[in-house]
């Protein structure tokens, strides 16, 4: 059996949790079917947005979506949450349910890499960096950390605002 250290390493990644805000509310009159499509819609969008900007999804539970980005690609992890935003919106109107995006990026060092064994052995991030970005705040919104706010280009800040503690900027563009 390999040692835990070649199984996973230390990573500075960018990590974005994005889920659909107000999903219990909006679906709760839909049959399991037509919640799983939505859901499947959700996760189509997810993977799009992200490989488009270079990120990887880490993993999917239920209506949320974890993905990485390389820690000099935080302007690109930043462009997904509020592409991403804008793509659920669409959802939204198509079909008729009240869906918003709340979305959390961090840029932190993790345990990047495959974690359990067999048929249970999954690729993952592990760490204090992904408690901090699922803690950073929940509901409709997209939330950066003070790091990631640091990496965008100055021109690119004006839309944030702080929030304390601890410091977090809400896009208001």
């Amino acid at each position: 059996m390999p040692s835990t250290s070649a199984r996973f390493e230390e990573r500075t990644l960018v990590m974005v949790l994005a889920d659909l805000a107000g999903f219990t509310r909006a679906v709760g009159h839909l049959s399991a079917l037509e919640i799983a499509t939505v859901v499947d819609r959700f996760y189509v969008i997810c993977g799009e947005q992200v490989e488009s900007r270079g990120g990887r999804v880490v993993k999917f539970s239920g209506d949320n979506c974890l993905a990485v980005f390389e820690a000099d690609h935080a302007r690109d992890a930043v462009s997904f949450a509020i592409a991403l935003r804008s793509a659920v919106g669409a959802l939204a109107v198509e079909t008729g349910l009240t869906l918003d995006v709340g979305a959390n990026v961090h840029l932190a060092t993790v345990a990047a890499g495959r974690f359990g064994r067999g048929f249970a052995a999954t690729d993952d991030v592990i760490g204090m960096g992904v408690v901090h970005t699922y803690r950073m705040g929940a509901g409709p919104g997209i939330r950066i950390s003070e790091r990631v706010y640091r990496a965008l280009p100055s021109a690119e800040r004006t839309a944030w605002h702080k929030r304390q503690p601890p410091a977090t900027y809400v896009f208001e563009g």
